[in-house]
């Protein structure tokens, strides 16, 4: 894909394209004959177009969102920021495109080295037109002078943005676009073709297996091999010795009734996850005492919080009513208040 590479200026690495990629969290890819765009079975369709060295995957499920509560606050919040809105309104009145109303899911696939591979794929799925996004993008591009490239790959249109992480953008479908890095995009482009000799992520069974015990269905979920070096720094503090051993974490959160948290970690033997329990469940003993939680009368919020130990596996869970829920926002935004006048 050398003819990807023309010289390109500094400042096109920070194009607003690439901004764009960042603001829509990025864009999706669905299979011709697929019109799942949420949920377990979008999870399933995804994960079969990203590349098998997937070591961490993420999706957010906006359709789900979308009925929460928080969602519905913090669109609220957005609508009374008189500048920020006007900007959002402008981008969508420019782009013919409103990704908090059109974009269902957003899916995240990353190797464990990210930093040092420098590839990724994300992919949404959405009621969008592919084609009014790469509108989007040619027009932005156009107006801040930054160029983009545009090649042929295996009859699919690549757009890219050159810079210290090479960005690609491809639509394929009636309901997605893919953005990746320099291969992925193109690995992403072979699986979505039927070409993809090297596998998908579907076929990783330590991906797999993680995501098995993870609720694919909730607003938001994860699942993924932790690296080594990411390992070490958390291991590092005395604190958190336990988690030295840690090797790979799943969960996901549902807002739909009020606030329901599940997360597991996997430890290397089943003494570091009993003494992770351990330390956890000092922790939060010690914050529902804390003056500060006593004064604010928020005890009652630590006590949703549970912790366990089976096995090598740690696990935290949340679980909130609507009514709980509503009142810790209410009390997290009148201190938001408070502290911004002070």
């Amino acid at each position: 894909m050398s003819n990807l590479s023309p010289a390109m200026s500094r400042s096109a690495s920070t194009s607003l394209f690439q901004k764009s990629v960042l603001l829509f969290g990025t864009l999706l890819v669905a299979q011709p004959a697929c019109n799942r765009t949420s949920g377990s079975g979008a999870a399933k369709d995804d994960l079969a177009l990203v590349p098998r060295e997937a070591d961490v995957v993420l999706m957010v499920n906006l359709t789900q969102a979308r009925e929460s509560s928080l969602w519905k606050r913090a669109m609220d919040k957005l609508n009374s920021d008189a500048k920020a809105k006007q900007e959002y309104d402008g981008f969508v009145k420019k782009c013919s495109f409103d990704p908090l109303k059109e974009v269902d899911s957003v899916f995240l696939a990353f190797p464990q080295n990210v930093t040092e591979q420098k590839e990724f794929a994300m992919l949404v799925k959405g009621k969008f037109s592919p084609e009014t996004v790469v509108n989007c993008m040619k027009l932005t591009s156009k107006e801040k002078n930054e160029p983009i490239t545009e090649v042929d790959y295996n009859g699919v249109k690549l757009y890219g943005a050159e810079g210290k992480q090479p960005t690609y953008l491809a639509a394929l479908g009636k309901r997605g676009i893919a953005v990746g890095g320099k291969e992925w995009i193109k690995r992403t482009v072979d699986l979505y073709g039927g070409k993809g000799a090297a596998g998908s992520a579907k076929d990783n069974p330590a991906l797999v297996d993680l995501i098995k015990r993870t609720h694919t269905s909730d607003a938001l979920w994860w699942a993924g091999i932790v690296p080594p070096s990411l390992v070490s720094k958390l291991g590092s503090s005395p604190m958190m010795a336990p988690v030295k051993s840690l090797k790979s974490v799943s969960g996901s959160i549902d807002p739909s009734k009020g606030l329901s948290l599940s997360a597991f970690l996997d430890l290397g033997t089943d003494d570091d996850a009993t003494a992770l329990k351990t330390l956890a469940s000092e922790q939060v003993a010690k914050l529902k005492t804390a003056p500060a939680v006593q004064m604010m009368g928020m005890s009652s919020f630590i006590d949703t919080i549970k912790v366990d130990a089976k096995k090598n596996t740690f696990s935290l869970g949340i679980n909130m009513n609507q009514q709980q829920v509503d009142d810790l926002t209410t009390r997290l935004s009148g201190m938001a208040k408070q502290f911004g006048g002070m």
